[in-house]
C-alpha cells in the first residue's frame, strides 16, 4: 500500500495561516491608526523633521520671557510647566515628582510675564492625554488687559483623570520678526480633591492603627 504524503496539505495549511495573520494585522492597524503629535500638533513625522527648528523656537523663547504660572486667584498652586521636548518619560523606572491635583470646576490659569512685553502675543491652551491618542481638546486662549498677565477663561466640566495641560505660545523676538511658537506642558491629576485628601487620610490611619 502506497504511504500518504502530507506535505502538500502542510504547505496549504502554512499559506493559509499566513493569509489569516495578514489579514489579523490589516483588521488591527485600520482600527488603530498612527495618531498625529499632540503636543506640536502636527504629524509625528513633520515634527521629527522639524525638531532642530522646534528646540531653537524654544530656548529662544526661554531667553527673551521669564513667567510663573499659577492656578486660580490665590497663587498657591503654581504649576511647574516645563518644554515636553525635556519632559519626563513615562517609564515606570524614572522617577517622578508630584502630579498636581485640581478640581474639576471653577478653574483658571493665570500667565504672568515678570517683565513686560508686547513680543507674547497670544498664550491658547489645550487639554490632552499623556496616555491615549485623540483626546486632545482645545480649551481656549487666554486674555490680556496689559502686557504682562495673561488669563485664561474659566474652566468647568473638566474630565477626571490624568490629564495634561499644553500651552501654545505665539510670539516674536522683534517688531518685524515673524511669529514664532513655543510650548509648555503641566501634568494633572483632575478630580474631587477633598474626596482624594480624605481616602488618603483614611487609609493612613488605618495603617498606624
Amino acid at each position: 500500500m502506497q504511504e500518504k504524503n502530507y506535505w502538500p496539505l502542510g504547505i496549504i495549511g502554512v499559506l493559509l495561516f499566513g493569509v489569516f495573520m495578514v489579514s489579523v494585522s490589516i483588521t488591527i492597524a485600520l482600527k488603530n491608526p498612527i495618531q498625529d503629535e499632540s503636543t506640536y500638533f502636527d504629524t509625528k513625522r513633520n515634527v521629527d523633521e522639524r525638531i532642530n527648528e522646534i528646540i531653537a523656537n524654544q530656548n529662544l523663547f526661554n531667553t527673551l520671557f521669564s513667567y510663573t504660572i499659577w492656578l486660580n486667584a490665590d497663587k498657591i498652586h503654581n504649576l511647574d510647566f516645563t518644554f515636553p521636548y525635556h519632559a519626563p518619560s513615562h517609564r515606570p523606572d524614572i522617577q517622578r515628582g508630584e502630579i498636581p491635583k485640581i478640581l474639576a470646576n471653577n478653574v483658571r490659569l493665570t500667565f504672568k510675564l515678570d517683565k513686560p512685553s508686547t513680543d507674547l502675543k497670544s498664550i491658547t491652551l489645550f487639554l490632552d492625554s499623556p496616555i491615549q491618542a485623540g483626546k486632545l481638546l482645545n480649551l481656549g486662549e487666554f486674555s490680556t488687559s496689559d502686557s504682562h498677565i495673561f488669563v485664561s477663561q474659566e474652566l468647568n466640566n473638566l474630565p477626571n483623570g490624568r490629564w495634561k495641560f499644553i500651552l501654545e505660545l505665539s510670539f516674536t523676538s522683534d517688531s518685524q520678526d515673524t511669529p514664532k511658537k513655543a510650548y509648555l506642558e503641566s501634568e494633572v491629576f483632575i478630580g474631587d480633591i477633598a474626596k482624594d485628601t480624605s481616602s488618603q487620610d483614611s487609609s493612613s490611619h488605618l495603617k498606624n492603627r
